[in-house]
């Protein structure tokens, strides 16, 4: 039997957040906006549009051993020829002396790669306040090894040595931005974002099983746990729901835009991870042009409707007890207009519902 989640014990009844990338040029821009939509869940933003090295699979890969990047061609990949056992030997040194306790600053993502993060850090640092939550987002260690490669095209995933280093290399950013962000909330909520995971069971997870899916989630997000923070995990497609309600995820974000439905197949999982304190993180909020047209009541109707077809066989008060909302996914490829169509819905949200428990009518 599963113990208890206590780390989703102070959650409030809803917190509104978003899932982090946005089309922005200017980092200052998109933390105004940030800060001026969610008061007590803001996030670090991920500015891909303002540099390429944001762009999800480059972002967490400073520190990795071997990592190769070509940033004019756009062009990324693991060397993996030749005797790599020194540089890999090194990366191992580095992440046992984090596990003991050591800061990890070896894997700090730095202002080449993080502007927005940075910006977002130096604006939390001089408020002077201590927020309830701040979230952070890490690139999902499966979709990461399942699409970077090594030199011969082939993903990550399917060698053993450089596949555990994907891993734990995003485990080891999500300890950075944790020790980064720790002084200025009362808990720091880390999403893994695995978009990837649609895909589980095609073709393209050939090879992949579920107790590999279960391990590599359960690795990163234990590191997660040890170190205080809130491990979530977002996934913007449909996918085995069940499974990840099987791993160490304390949150689970989908698009309830368009795949509530797809929810309610995993009925009994879904109920054991609610009533362990498992949280489901609605991505509500259209991330399309859609958001100029749409209004916070009927993102809340959105919310309502679902929670009346899980009700069927999910006891309502379970599935109200707690919840998140955010938008479907990112919004990096928006027009700036569109983001803050999006965050102005998100804004509405927190005005209307934050803190309250939701009632469904």
């Amino acid at each position: 039997m599963m113990k208890s989640y206590s780390e989703t014990e102070c959650l409030p009844r809803v917190l509104v957040t978003a899932v982090g990338s946005l089309p922005h040029k200017d980092p200052d821009a998109a933390v105004d906006l940030i800060m001026e939509s969610l008061p007590v869940g803001p996030h670090c933003p991920q500015l891909s549009m303002a540099d390429p090295r944001e762009q999800m699979w480059i972002q967490c890969t400073e520190g990795l051993p071997r990592f190769r990047v070509d940033l004019q061609e756009l062009s990324y990949f693991f060397d993996t020829s030749g005797d790599y056992t020194p540089d890999v030997e090194r990366f191992y040194h580095e992440y046992l002396a984090v596990t003991e306790g050591a800061d990890p600053d070896a894997f700090a993502i730095g202002s080449e790669y993080g502007k927005g993060i940075h910006a977002f850090f130096s604006r939390v640092q001089a408020s002077g306040k201590r927020f309830p939550f701040i979230k952070v987002q890490v690139t999902g260690p499966l979709s990461f090894a399942l699409t970077v490669t090594d030199q011969d095209k082939k993903p990550i995933f399917y060698d053993p040595v450089f596949r555990d280093v994907a891993v734990k290399g995003m485990g080891l950013k999500a300890a950075w931005l944790l020790k980064t962000f720790k002084p200025f909330a009362d808990k720091v909520i880390v999403f893994f974002d695995e978009p990837s995971l649609s895909a589980y069971g095609s073709s393209a997870y050939l090879g992949v099983s579920k107790a590999d899916v279960i391990e590599s989630l359960d690795d990163v997000m234990s590191m997660v746990i040890d170190a205080g923070g809130i491990p979530g995990v977002h996934c913007c497609g449909n996918t085995d729901w069940g499974l990840l309600m099987e791993t160490s995820a304390r949150i689970v974000n989908f698009d309830g835009v368009d795949f509530t439905e797809s929810l309610s197949i995993y009925a009994q999982d879904l109920m054991a991870f609610l009533d362990r304190g498992g949280v489901l993180a609605w991505g509500a909020v259209p991330n399309t042009a859609k958001a100029a047209e749409d209004s916070v009541q009927l993102v809340a109707e959105r919310i309502a409707s679902g929670i009346r077809l899980l009700e069927k066989v999910i006891d309502r008060d379970l599935l109200t007890k707690k919840i998140i909302v955010t938008p479907a996914c990112g919004c990096a490829g928006l027009s700036l207009a569109h983001a803050e169509a999006v965050y102005g819905l998100l804004s509405g949200f927190h005005e209307k519902f934050g803190g309250k428990r939701f009632q469904v009518t």
